[in-house]
């Protein structure tokens, strides 16, 4: 009887504590934030975060007080349950009416900063024609496809 007892008290924590499970580590809430820059030096006007598990919501944005900080802006938001995310970054524009709208792949982490190139391919070829020709083919994408937003680190 006792031993009985024991194995069906046993079985019972078990099969609580499985079916309850463990909290996540990324269920804790968690503040996102870096620094975003737009190749065009159009700057960020507003940026939307896109979260897997989480609440999506509009990032706080500020001008940083930096020399080049005019097409970039800090950004935090906090994660209600943590977990994975996307930035969503309106270059140029208004917070209303985003002149190029760009997003980044997910990234995980508290600390993330992108660059987005709102370039048009247009520009580029004609920057490449007028003077190219000159000083050679830059690359003014500086390692970022056209209409995204890399994480640079």
């Amino acid at each position: 009887m006792r031993k009985s007892l024991r194995t069906a008290v046993v079985l019972s924590a078990s099969a609580a504590f499985l079916g309850l499970g463990l909290p996540s580590a990324s269920a804790a809430p968690t503040t996102v934030s870096g620094t975003i820059g737009c190749i065009n030096s159009a700057s960020p006007v507003g940026v939307w975060v896109q979260a897997k598990t989480s609440k999506s919501g509009w990032a706080q944005t500020k001008v940083p007080v930096r020399l080049g900080g005019h097409s970039k802006v800090d950004y935090s938001f906090t994660l209600d349950k943590g977990g994975d995310y996307q930035v969503h970054v309106g270059c140029g524009g208004t917070p209303q009416k985003w002149a190029k709208s760009l997003k980044s792949k997910d990234v995980s982490g508290a600390k993330n900063d992108f660059l987005c190139n709102d370039m048009e391919r247009f520009s580029v070829a004609a920057f490449n024609a007028l003077v190219g020709r000159m000083f050679g083919r830059p690359d003014l994408t500086q390692g970022v496809p056209y209409g995204e937003c890399k994480h640079i680190r």
